[in-house]
């Protein structure tokens, strides 16, 4: 099977901070029929329902290199209101929709993120659509799941947490997250092509000043998210960035016949020969 586009990828755009989009340009070629043709990467940058932004790019490969001087990285200085976060997406296609990409696989890649008087951290991307682990779980359990095991908030050392929830669909989702020890977060909502940032500390009660535990998200549709850990004063002021965990569907063990078929399969596919 051969494709005209690669599956787009997602990048969080948290509030108050600039955003670098290192992606390997030339590791597209990867994906290239004899890793040649001409692609199109387009950057769109999505906040509260709208398209805000598009960029676009021409990249020409030529037997495995991309021919001219390197692509310089995307920079997306934040222009959102204070408070209001968005969303990156990354695609690559072939021009004139030409099947050229012997693999549609997303392009693996961190976005970098900083801003005069913060911390800098990276972050992870995700699926737009057709994250294998995702499509494993709905299949298996007929909902969307993430989990998260080491939250940490307290009140006296300044330490909180929220979930970042990513709707880059054209369908509202409602969404909840609950704890292993009965707490919850009910009534989650995030309209299309938005973002929210939803605060843990709703967690705590009024006379409780910290807690550590566990969570799980459960969602009316798939969706991305992230957990950000930041100061519980200041939302704003982000330490640490990180990509939740699917409840996987697949099996986990195999018999040694079928690991060894899955091996030979994804190798031949590596090299085009097996469709």
């Amino acid at each position: 099977m051969t494709y005209s586009y690669m599956i787009p990828s997602i990048s969080s755009l948290p509030s108050g901070y600039d955003c670098i989009v290192a992606a390997p340009i030339d590791k597209v070629a990867d994906n290239l029929i004899d890793g040649s043709g001409r692609v199109t990467q387009d950057i769109a940058i999505y906040a509260e329902g709208e398209r805000v932004a598009q960029f676009e790019e021409k990249h020409v490969f030529e037997n495995g290199q991309r021919i001219g001087e390197s692509a310089p990285p995307f920079v997306w200085k934040n222009e959102f209101p204070e408070g209001v976060s968005g969303y990156l997406e990354n695609s690559f296609r072939a021009e004139d929709e030409a099947p050229l990409f012997a693999t549609n696989a997303v392009l693996p890649f961190y976005s970098i993120y900083n801003r005069a008087g913060k911390k800098s951290f990276f972050s992870d991307n995700a699926y737009l659509y057709a994250a294998p682990p995702v499509i494993a779980q709905i299949a298996e359990y007929g909902q969307y799941v993430d989990g998260y095991p080491v939250v940490r908030i307290d009140r006296e050392r300044d330490y909180g947490e929220s979930i970042i929830f990513i709707n880059p669909y054209h369908k509202p989702l409602k969404a909840g997250i609950v704890t292993a020890d009965g707490g919850s977060i009910p009534g989650i909502r995030v309209p299309p092509l938005s973002t929210r940032m939803i605060s843990l500390e709703a967690l705590l009660g009024d006379d409780e000043q910290r807690w550590t535990g566990q969570i799980q998200i459960t969602a009316t549709n798939r969706v991305i998210t992230f957990a950000v850990k930041h100061s519980m004063r200041d939302p704003g002021i982000i330490s640490d960035h990180e990509h939740l965990d699917p409840y996987r569907g697949e099996p986990t063990h195999f018999p040694a016949t079928r690991w060894f078929r899955l091996r030979v399969g994804k190798w031949l596919m590596r090299r085009g020969l097996l469709a």
